[in-house]
């Protein structure tokens, strides 16, 4: 008796779980990537589109720890298809940020990447296999 209570438990256990998974809303597949100078400044993109899609939702462009001098400073966002859009960013604290979300979708499948002007270092994250 004790073994088909323990059955009909795991089972309907397994149920609830299985209905919870399958009515669950499709998750959106944010990417992000930086550099990696952990000595020094790092730029960051970030997207919020869905998996499998080429449009990136909102676009953040992220660089840490600019010099102190620096308060703002110009985005260049860049895709083979698109070809460069342009963001101007501004300080929040250590950062300068800049965020945008583009109407249509210029961009095709292919790397999507950020590059500040004043810095050298490149991030970019590839828009379908996310």
């Amino acid at each position: 008796m004790r073994s088909r209570a323990r059955t009909r438990i795991l089972t309907l256990a397994g149920t609830v779980a299985l209905a919870t998974l399958t009515a669950a809303p499709a998750a959106h597949a944010a990417a992000s990537g930086c550099t990696h100078n952990w000595s020094g400044p790092q730029v960051c993109i970030e997207t919020t589109g869905e998996s499998g899609s080429t449009y990136p939702g909102t676009i953040t462009a992220t660089w840490t720890n600019p010099s102190a001098s620096r308060n703002s400073a110009t985005v260049y966002i860049t895709n083979w298809a698109a070809g460069t859009h342009t963001m101007t960013a501004k300080r929040h604290g250590d950062e300068i940020t800049a965020s945008w979300t583009p109407e249509g979708n210029p961009f095709m499948a292919g790397e999507l990447c950020a590059r500040f002007k004043g810095s050298s270092a490149k991030a970019c994250v590839d828009l379908i296999n996310r």
